[in-house]
């Protein structure tokens, strides 16, 4: 049986069901996963009106108020920091998606947490795979 439900209905259901830790991007689904590369690949392409950028949005969001978000719930952010969190999220689910293809090892205490997710400041350890 196909499931038919949009990207966007598939990760609220994923995080109502397992929490927000579901969002940091060691574990995300392959298709979730994927979902946001083609978002961020339609930010830097300035193609957005293809593929808007709703996933990684939901994902941000969820990871800044570090609760499910309820109906009518409501976040306050500066939209310089918006965009500051847009930058580290993306950068860390490409480093994931490099991750996964085995193109570089990243040690366990190096994966980014709820907590310094969006710490500028965070270091990895991160090495090329021969």
């Amino acid at each position: 049986m196909k499931d038919n439900k949009h990207p966007t209905q598939k990760l609220l259901k994923l995080i109502k069901k397992n929490g927000i830790k579901c969002l940091l991007p060691q574990n995300l689904t392959d298709e979730i996963l994927h979902r946001m590369i083609r978002e961020a690949d339609a930010i830097d392409n300035n193609t957005t009106e293809e593929t808007p950028s709703s996933a990684l949005l939901i994902a941000i969001l969820h990871l800044e108020s570090k609760s499910i978000m309820k109906k009518n719930m409501e976040i306050k952010i500066e939209p310089e920091k918006l965009m500051e969190y847009f930058s580290l999220y993306v950068t860390s689910v490409r480093i994931e998606e490099k991750r996964r293809k085995k193109e570089i090892f990243i040690t366990e205490e190096s994966l980014p947490t709820i907590a310094n997710i969006f710490d500028k400041n965070r270091t990895m350890d991160i090495a090329g795979i021969d």
